[in-house]
């Protein structure tokens, strides 16, 4: 169970027990918590401390009891487990803003709901792929947060940015198992756990009014939006089950009605010690994206060969480097953007980011006698061929191409060509952004 399903449990647990005593040791056993996580995690979900949520659903049922007049206020402040008449009326007004004796009288319906946790956040999914993936549950909306973080790159990066993570708690004295703190971790966008050395930032969720001044530690809004989540329990080998975790995403998504969103992947890091130390499990936040909101469609288009300049950078950060080079030589070169004849395309083998193998490589349409004397870049013709083209904005990129090559291996029309994979970007001047316009050539061939 995620931590919702376990809030929704604990909801449950409250809900059987109204006329019953109480103790939230027993409730948050129910959740699987320890109390401190669960007081902590009940806040974040229900938007309620727990007694409180007790206490008005309580309330919110003795009303009722008292509008229908079939027992005395005495036999309803028993009923809801109270000790007294005196504390059950002091409870009552504070809520109701009357007391029992002058509510049934009123034209006052206090009526406090049961909060349904899986109703409110959670999307209904296709029968099928909900019974063959049960674990998996499609978050409605996720929030923006604010958060405090450090990246660690290196070997065990996930230790490192713990450590520095654990120390900033410690010197602000927060802490972590009270009020409403949520930890996160994620790989770097920039590397590829599958070497011995990458990146992996830690982040724990902070007030607005939180001033973070820290040589490393420094803060930025994670983005919401719509997410898949699964729960990961804590066993022998927690880093093999995770990995295993996303897997299991990644085929869940081929049979249902979402694509790869464009937030961050995330991993909630459940249960600490006092001290920071992680003893719980994770959950793992997939975003997504309904198919239907890509809005991408397909064209033919048979692509002419183009005389170009190009520029490869490898490694970390290829794509900042091989964009700034050849945006500072197409300046120097008088070379302007918002001609029509000036056309700007990549090519890179996505596969392999984040690893030293990785290369990105950019090319830019040039008047065909012009004369490079630059020795780093490369005058050449790209051949071109059959493609078929997205239109679509960078920040969907990733999203798109992955349903794109999904989209070719089940097309009864084509089937993948042996020439580039090719992306243009759609631009006036030398920036790329997430809102920058940018067509996707797939290489195709005709089936016969």
């Amino acid at each position: 169970m995620n931590y919702y399903e376990r809030i929704q449990k604990a909801i449950d647990y409250i809900e059987a027990s109204l006329e019953e005593e109480m103790k939230i040791e027993d409730i948050a056993k129910e959740a699987f918590m320890s109390v401190s996580n669960f007081y902590r995690m009940f806040f974040a979900i229900t938007g309620y401390q727990t007694k409180e949520y007790i206490r008005c659903r309580r309330i919110s049922c003795a009303a009722r009891d008292l509008k229908q007049g079939k027992e005395k206020i005495i036999e309803v402040a028993v009923k809801y487990a109270y000790n007294s008449v005196d504390a059950f009326s002091r409870s009552f007004k504070s809520i109701t803003g009357f007391l029992p004796s002058k509510y049934t009288d009123s034209i006052k319906n206090y009526v406090f709901e049961r909060v349904d946790v899986m109703d409110k956040y959670f999307e209904v999914q296709d029968s099928e792929v909900a019974e063959q993936y049960p674990d998996i549950k499609v978050l409605k909306e996720m929030k923006a947060m604010r958060v405090a973080y450090y990246c660690y790159y290196g070997k065990n990066p996930e230790d490192g940015a713990f450590s520095v993570m654990q120390d900033w708690v410690k010197k602000n004295n927060i802490d972590i198992n009270n009020g409403n703190y949520r930890i996160f971790g994620y790989n770097a966008p920039d590397t590829d756990a599958s070497g011995e050395e990458y990146g992996y930032e830690v982040c724990i969720t902070i007030p607005e009014d939180l001033v973070v001044e820290d040589e490393k530690v420094k803060t930025k809004e994670l983005s919401g939006g719509l997410y898949a989540v699964t729960a990961i329990k804590r066993g022998e080998c927690l880093g093999e089950a995770i990995i295993k975790g996303w897997q299991r995403f990644q085929k869940w998504l081929e049979g249902s009605k979402y694509v790869y969103g464009e937030a961050q992947w995330l991993e909630e890091h459940l249960g600490f010690t006092q001290d920071m130390e992680h003893i719980g499990g994770v959950d793992l936040y997939m975003p997504i994206l309904l198919r239907s909101d890509l809005k991408a469609e397909e064209t033919e288009e048979l692509l002419s060969p183009l005389t170009c300049v190009s520029y490869t950078v490898k490694g970390k950060n290829a794509e900042n480097k091989a964009r700034k080079y050849l945006f500072d030589w197409a300046k120097n070169n008088g070379i302007e953007f918002q001609k029509a004849e000036t056309r700007l395309f990549a090519f890179y083998n996505f596969e392999k980011i984040g690893t030293p193998e990785y290369f990105y490589t950019l090319y830019l349409t040039i008047p065909e006698a012009l004369e490079i004397k630059d020795e780093k870049l490369i005058k050449e013709t790209f051949t071109g061929g059959l493609y078929l083209k997205r239109f679509i904005k960078y920040k969907m990129n990733s999203q798109s191409w992955f349903n794109f090559i999904k989209s070719i291996e089940h097309n009864e029309k084509y089937c993948f060509g042996s020439h580039h994979f090719m992306e243009e970007y759609v631009i006036n001047e030398p920036m790329i952004d997430g809102d920058t316009d940018i067509v996707q050539y797939m290489p195709v061939m005709r089936r016969i």
